[in-house]
């Protein structure tokens, strides 16, 4: 069986529930494991890494398969919410007694978590282990030797391959509906003044009603998190909600992205996001930007790749790159080729989850200047991103951008 045959029947083994569905947390399993957690102590804990929580809402049971029957009061069921590498529990239930291999424990009462939060399973008696499936991923959860209560980093744990772990409950009350990778309110190179207008439309006059939902502003630089500023919208049927200056609307300055979050089942607002530079009574120049939704293929998935181009002459350009990053995080490996496509410069990078930036591409390229012409692969080797290039005309100031592209089974 080939590597891509492989990863897509384990990905119908490991599946996560699509839109509208039941919240889920952790991958979805049937059938036995394969292999067993990495025993580094006793007693400890494992944390999925494979599936954030699916949305905001509550998880009213735990699917979890155990090597062994009739251990008494050995599992607890733990859940965390993280904030860069920090992984803090926020709640525990158990412990329960396993009652065959393929067990099911309601959690009583429900348990509340948000959109990204974490799964576990803490081992606190010397009896069965969880399984989990050898060969997906060797970062499928990470594991600490003891009962965490409190918080722990995620870079002091020893990673291994996926639980055969997760929790469900009924559908979320709300969860992230797209995504607009890029806004700004900063002034640029080269004399520019970028700002990002947000329109919100719902329907068309006939209709009735509203929607009503959250954009949420991530700051560049940093790992999102639920306190970063939002803005709530309620468009009543025909409306037009206006932000002439979207950033400058949530309070801040400088380069962002944002979330737009809504129940899984609201009517979405037509977005008509604008980024351009604004010359003031010289005008302005700019581009449309587009909503991306969580299943658009420009949102690169692990084991796939996408494509950037550089601009057709530099000296008349500057070109940055952008990444945006979701949940999990991302590990990315960019390779710079010529324009007969060989390789001039390789760089691996690992993101934050709901991670932003943009920077310059000799920057990103660890200080490989770009020519004319050539090709970018962008390879996500974990978690998921949306990778961009901006190109900026040196004297209008004019920008552009274009968005790497989903392609399956390119190395």
């Amino acid at each position: 069986m080939s590597r891509h045959l492989a990863r897509f029947a384990v990905v119908l083994l490991l599946t996560s529930a699509p839109l509208f569905a039941q919240l889920t947390i952790g991958s979805a399993f049937s059938g036995a494991p394969n292999a067993s957690d990495l025993n580094v102590a006793a007693v400890r804990t494992d944390i999925d890494l494979t599936a954030p929580a699916s949305g905001t809402g509550t998880v009213t049971s735990a699917h979890i398969y155990w090597s062994q029957s009739g251990c008494s009061t050995a599992i607890k069921i733990k859940f965390f919410r993280r904030s860069g590498n920090t992984l803090t529990m926020t709640a525990e239930r158990g412990p329960f007694s396993s009652v065959g291999a393929d067990n099911t424990f309601a959690m009583s009462p429900a348990v509340s978590v948000q959109q990204g939060d974490l799964i576990g399973v803490a081992r606190v008696a010397a009896c069965g282990n969880p399984g989990t499936f050898f060969g997906f991923t060797s970062a499928g959860h990470v594991e600490f030797p003891s009962d965490v209560t409190g918080s722990v980093d995620l870079s002091t744990g020893v990673t291994g391959a996926p639980l055969a772990l997760s929790g469900s409950g009924p559908a979320a009350t709300e969860q992230v509906r797209g995504y607009i990778p890029v806004v700004g309110s900063t002034a640029g190179g080269l004399g520019s003044n970028f700002k990002t207008s947000m329109q919100l439309l719902f329907g068309a006059p006939t209709s009735t009603g509203s929607i009503t939902g959250r954009l949420v502003f991530h700051p560049a630089g940093a790992s999102g998190s639920s306190s970063d500023p939002s803005l709530s919208y309620t468009v009543a049927a025909g409306q037009v909600v206006t932000f002439p200056d979207v950033v400058a609307a949530f309070g801040r300055s400088g380069l962002g992205s944002v979330d737009l979050i809504a129940a899984p089942s609201a009517t979405k607002p037509v977005i008509i996001t604008r980024v351009f530079n604004d010359a003031g009574a010289l005008g302005s120049a700019g581009l449309t930007e587009e909503v991306i939704d969580p299943s658009d293929p420009r949102v690169i998935q692990a084991g796939f790749t996408g494509f950037l181009v550089t601009p057709v002459d530099p000296t008349k350009t500057r070109f940055n790159i952008g990444v945006r990053t979701f949940f999990s995080g991302a590990t990315i490996t960019a390779v710079l080729r010529d324009t007969n496509g060989t390789a001039l410069k390789t760089v691996s990078k690992t993101y934050l989850p709901n991670f932003f930036e943009q920077v310059d591409s000799t920057t990103f390229f660890a200080g490989t200047v770009i020519g004319p012409n050539q090709s970018i692969s962008i390879t996500v080797g974990g978690g998921g991103a949306v990778v961009y290039g901006a190109t900026t005309d040196n004297i209008t100031n004019d920008p552009n951008i274009q968005f790497a592209v989903a392609l399956f089974g390119i190395a």
